[in-house]
């Protein structure tokens, strides 16, 4: 504000000064006589004869032409000085103005990048908000992730412990089918030796049946001999009765032997199965 009002005073100076050369008065009187100049305002320098003695009857002084033509040149050159003074004012506050000017430019242009910067940082702002609303998302995403992992977590363990126990029920199946193997390899066995019998009895059955044919010609040759050895004929019943005895024992065995071998040959394959 100082600033300013200096400036304002310096152009007032000028405007002064300018109208003071340009003065009709003023150059009027410098080209006019001595005797037509007026008394200025202010108290030229006099010069008095040592010899003159005012007195209070004295009568007023009158400066001489010589004196006011020094005079008027006194007040010319007072005024030459302080137009100077204004010019160099005058020049000071143009300086002063065109640094103050080049420092509101620069202010200026300060305040332009201050307000693109601001600008940028809005855009800045704008953006950390949105990340921030992004990165809120994300971590919530992250916790619900986290927290179907460990749900996995945990549903993997009731699971870890589930298969556990199938390993154990099969080790225990395994061994149980291994037992059981060796029971079919027994049972096999068994049954090889069960037919080798059948076989064998077989066998019997077949030596019975032609034993039994045997008897049955012999039986038919006592009948036609019936009239002469009833004796033989009894003896050869008897014979054939115990023949039929044992033919019917053997018969029995063997049909048990086979409902037998039937029975544990279904069990095993139903085991298996």
């Amino acid at each position: 504000m100082k600033v300013l009002e200096k400036v304002q005073e310096s152009k007032e100076m000028d405007t002064k000064k300018r109208k003071l050369i340009d003065n009709p008065l003023l150059q009027s009187t410098l080209k006019s006589s001595p005797q037509k100049l007026m008394t200025p305002a202010v108290a030229p320098k006099k010069t008095i004869h040592p010899s003159f003695k005012p007195t209070k009857d004295s009568p007023k002084y009158i400066m001489s032409p010589d004196e006011e033509k020094v005079s008027v040149f006194e007040i010319i050159s007072d005024l030459e000085k302080q137009l100077d003074t204004a010019f160099s004012l005058k020049d000071s506050q143009e300086k002063e103005i065109l640094h103050l000017k080049e420092k509101l430019q620069a202010t200026e242009e300060k305040a332009g990048m201050s307000e693109a910067k601001l600008k940028e940082l809005k855009g800045l702002l704008v953006s950390q908000e949105e990340l921030n609303s992004e990165l809120e998302f994300l971590e919530n995403d992250r916790l619900d992730t986290v927290g179907k992992i460990k749900s996995m977590e945990e549903t993997l363990e009731g699971r870890d412990a589930v298969i556990k126990d199938l390993e154990n029920k099969i080790a225990a199946l395994s061994k149980e089918v291994e037992g059981r193997d060796t029971r079919i390899e027994q049972i096999e066995l068994e049954l090889s030796s069960t037919n080798k019998t059948i076989q064998s009895l077989h066998h019997q059955i077949s030596l019975l049946e032609d034993e039994k044919d045997a008897i049955s010609s012999k039986l038919e040759a006592s009948d036609t001999e019936l009239s002469s050895t009833i004796t033989e004929r009894d003896q050869a019943r008897r014979e054939l009765e115990r023949a039929k005895e044992n033919l019917d024992e053997i018969r029995i065995m063997l049909a048990d032997t086979r409902t037998r071998v039937r029975e544990q040959y279904y069990k095993t394959k139903s085991k298996k199965v």
